[in-house]
């Protein structure tokens, strides 16, 4: 029994003094335990990050659900509802029911005017959830007649406090408080108009409603779960055949969830490749380390210590760090999430609290410990091929390789795909996602090769002839030195990074910093046939060019295409646009200026050409492809409740794009002007004075709505700036993992490096001549890595700029050439510091050991 008893103490003890060897060797050189910690901490804290957001996302919307919507059930109409409608809404308690309108109007006070968002509301509102003001009171003794809640955006826009007065339309209204939060806000991504709310009883009194056709009408109803399937299925049947939306909070995605999720997905995808990349980081400094413990490891095999031990020993190691890896990535993670609320704004809804997500924290440390056990046991399991006759005649064993077996490929190809899978939560969509990075992967490894290759053909042709510039040529294709690795990340990353760059620059030169030339920068929206004169003396001087332009819209919905049901065409056709939405028809007599007649049954005819019962349109050739129709096809509209069938007479193309207006349907005014419609205007005026119109337009005309073009180009342009930031981020993350794995090839190849620099200096090579041959090599693969994913970031963004947004296309050069200065730098600081910590001492020892 003593015996078995100290036979387990003494391998309690030789493993322990086995850890302890390799342990002092991994952490006496401190380059092993930070490149290995680095390499995890990158894709593990841009996971886990993503994924407490996520998680926080979607607890916020499951418990939020019904507040967000509004309701149990609710009843969406862009018209006023029908009597049947309105008789079954009567038969709710009122303080189950909510009827909400929602449209877009124009609020003064003084000389100045802002664009608002009106909301009126029940006293029974909200149903769930709770509406937040700034003096604490509730809604519904705070919102009584003639008074009116505003956002903080009223108060600084207009320069207005709590109790001050408010023009809405034809009435006056006091600002009774100032909304904090409200339930069912986020239900939009972003919107135009800061919110004012009111009741409905003060909503006759605005004499905005009207004929309005852009007024959202919504009934939100609080029923008994049990009693949810028949009040649903009540509603549908009375909404049969109609373009009323019926829907229950359970099934009701809002905007800014689909945003979020979709999102966040997206910047997950691009943190998987982040962590395939660290995967091979760790593997090289792992190799690295073992290949250097070579004649150690000999040693204590030759003094009999069991290989199962020897294993042990690194597999315990690699645990540890790894641990300590997870648990950085979990402190990095906490601190982006406590100080980047403002960067991940506009992809979250407002009201969510961002913290680390225990769950996430355990997704992560799973993830860490099997990439780490995948990528580097196969370099462990080489301990095995270690000879303790090595040591009696003084050579090295043979070194770690990078050889992968089928086995090997296949399980971290599937395990890629579960990741995948389980983070789209779908077995297709993973597998589709999966086979995409592969291909877009080898598709750039082929690049990468290609060009590599064309670079090594220029030393084999002599067309390189500098000796040092042909050493650091042949230093690149290094065995084990990973550059095409390194050369398809960084031209990836590039690529992503300057398509975004360029597509943000030319958005922002042709939108917003240079507003286009001739381009109205006012609209105005919901004008009479009356209210021309009246217009036209208020801004008429004011109009740079020609007069105000107006436009006819009639409302109608596509019933058929060449007899084809719009039901049917939906599942056939693309995503270009959404059939079954309503569309906004015209009438003109005439081309508009920013188009021209691409094809026509008479030439420069509209409409001439077709027999004269036969009602003709015009077609914009881009909706015309969509439908995959011509000239003398049919199509069949319902306007307003009346179907009219017509045939297309003409084809035009819009030759200017940007903010002038454009209709896919155009009929004879003959045809259409007697039809219900409402009319736009569109103006250009200097933009100072903007502001002053927009009031004088909302004292005399309440009831049109004008909409500054540049300030929403810019709005929008603020917003698209936060996601594509965003991107950038996550996206610049692949180039630090690039410069990782270019780290450790350096790592993993110091070895030959030390003995090639040595041969070098024996030979009489200058230490300058070192650092040479290091700089070149680094600046020289960087530079035509960065060169490759700018011409392809060139090309994609030319032709996403010319051909889908036809707009004049302009390369950020200046952006490019500060990129490259700093790739340039970077590289140069990678190369001489390598030179100087790691070759210059050891070299010279090295050469010491050969002249002794």
């Amino acid at each position: 029994m003593n015996q078995k008893n100290n036979d387990i103490a003494g391998q309690l003890n030789g493993a322990n003094l086995s850890r302890l060897v390799v342990w002092r060797e991994w952490f006496g050189h401190g380059i092993y335990p930070i490149l290995f910690c680095f390499s995890l901490l990158v894709s593990l804290g841009a996971y886990l990050t993503l994924d407490s957001l996520q998680t926080a996302v979607d607890e916020y919307i499951i418990g939020n659900q019904k507040a967000m919507v509004g309701g149990d059930v609710i009843v969406q109409s862009n018209a006023p509802f029908t009597e049947d409608i309105e008789a079954q809404l009567s038969t709710i308690n009122d303080e189950n029911l909510v009827i909400d309108h929602q449209f877009n109007a124009m609020a003064y006070a003084g000389d100045a005017s802002l664009l608002v968002r009106i909301k009126s509301v029940d006293d029974s509102y909200p149903l769930y959830g709770n509406l937040l003001l700034s003096k604490g009171k509730n809604v519904t003794e705070t919102l009584t007649p003639g008074s009116v809640l505003v956002e903080r955006q009223v108060l600084t826009g207009l320069e207005l406090s709590i109790g001050d007065a408010l023009q809405i339309g034809e009435s006056s209204f006091t600002i009774a408080d100032e909304i904090i939060e409200e339930p069912d806000r986020p239900l939009t991504a972003f919107g135009f108009g800061a919110r004012v709310m009111m009741s409905n009883n003060d909503l006759a009194d605005t004499g905005l409603m009207g004929q309005k056709s852009r007024v959202t009408f919504r009934a939100e109803i609080k029923a008994d779960p049990t009693t949810i399937p028949e009040l649903v299925a009540t509603f549908k049947t009375l909404t049969e055949n109609t373009k009323v939306r019926v829907s229950t909070a359970d099934d009701a995605n809002t905007s800014i969830s689909l945003l979020s999720n979709n999102f966040l997905n997206f910047l997950k995808l691009l943190v998987v490749a982040v962590i395939v990349l660290s995967g091979v980081g760790l593997m090289s400094v792992v190799k690295a380390f073992v290949n250097r413990q070579q004649q150690t490891n000999a040693i204590r095999r030759a003094l009999g210590e069991p290989m199962k031990q020897l294993k042990n020993s690194y597999y315990s190691l690699l645990l540890m760090m790894t641990v300590v890896a997870v648990v950085m990535a979990s402190l990095l993670s906490m601190a982006v999430l406590y100080f980047g609320y403002d960067v991940f704004a506009a992809i979250i809804p407002a009201q969510v609290t961002l913290s680390l997500s225990p769950l996430s924290v355990l997704k992560v440390s799973v993830i860490a410990l099997g990439l780490t056990f995948l990528m580097t046991h196969s370099t462990i399991q080489s301990l095995t091929q270690i000879k303790p006759v090595a040591v009696l005649h003084a050579q090295e064993s043979e070194a770690a390789n990078w050889s992968f077996s089928k086995t090997w490929l296949l399980v971290a190809l599937t395990c890629l795909y579960l990741l995948l899978s389980l983070e789209l939560a779908s077995w297709w969509q993973g597998l589709q996602v999966t086979g995409g990075l592969i291909a877009i992967a080898l598709v750039f490894w082929l690049f990468s090769l290609a060009m590599l290759k064309a670079l090594k053909s220029l030393v084999n042709k002599g067309w390189i002839n500098h000796w040092l510039m042909k050493l650091s040529v042949q230093n690149i294709f290094r065995k084990g030195n990973h550059s095409m690795l390194f050369f398809t990340t960084l031209s990836m990353a590039v690529m992503v990074m300057g398509s975004i760059a360029a597509l943000d620059h030319t958005i922002e030169q042709q939108l917003v910093n240079t507003y286009p030339e001739e381009s109205p920068n006012m609209f105005l929206l919901d004008v009479q046939s009356d209210q021309h004169d009246t217009l036209d003396e208020l801004i008429g001087e004011a109009v740079i060019g020609d007069s105000l332009t107006y436009y006819p819209v009639i409302r109608a919905r596509i019933e058929s295409v060449n007899g084809v049901a719009v039901e049917e065409l939906v599942e056939k056709l693309g995503r270009y646009d959404n059939l079954m939405r309503v569309f906004n028809l015209s009438y003109a007599d005439e081309v508009l200026p920013t188009e021209k007649l691409t094809d026509s049954l008479v030439d420069n005819s509209l409409f001439e050409g077709l027999d004269n019962d036969v009602t003709p349109i015009s077609i914009l050739n881009s909706f015309a492809e969509f439908l995959q129709v011509g000239l003398n096809d049919q199509i069949t509209f319902n306007i307003q409740g009346i179907k009219k069938t017509v045939k297309i007479a003409s084809v035009r193309e819009r030759h200017q794009r940007g903010p002038s207006p454009f209709f896919y349907f155009i009929f004879q005014a003959e045809v259409m002007k007697n039809a219900p419609q409402i009319q736009f205007a569109t103006a250009q005026v200097p933009a100072d004075r903007v502001p002053e119109l927009q009031t004088a337009i909302a004292k005399a005309l309440p009831g049109i709505t004008t909409l500054d073009g540049a300030s929403i180009a810019k709005q929008l342009k603020g917003f698209v700036d936060q996601l594509t930031q965003l991107i950038q981020i996550f996206t610049g993350l692949s180039i630090v993992a690039g410069l990782m794995i270019f780290a450790t090839s350096l790592v993993s190849t110091s070895q030959d490096r030390l003995k090639d620099s040595a041969y070098f200096r024996l030979m009489g090579m200058q230490s300058k001549d070192l650092y040479a041959i290091n700089v070149i090599e680094f600046v020289l693969l960087g530079l035509l890595a960065f060169v490759a994913g700018g011409s392809l970031a060139w090309l994609a963004s030319y032709l996403i700029t010319t051909q889908w947004f036809a707009l004049p296309f302009t390369f950020p050069w200046a952006l490019a050439l500060q990129a490259s200065l700093v790739l340039f730098i970077v590289l140069v600081i990678i190369s001489l510091s390598y030179g100087r910590f790691v070759i210059k001492s050891n070299v010279m020892n090295l050469v010491k050991k050969m002249v002794g």
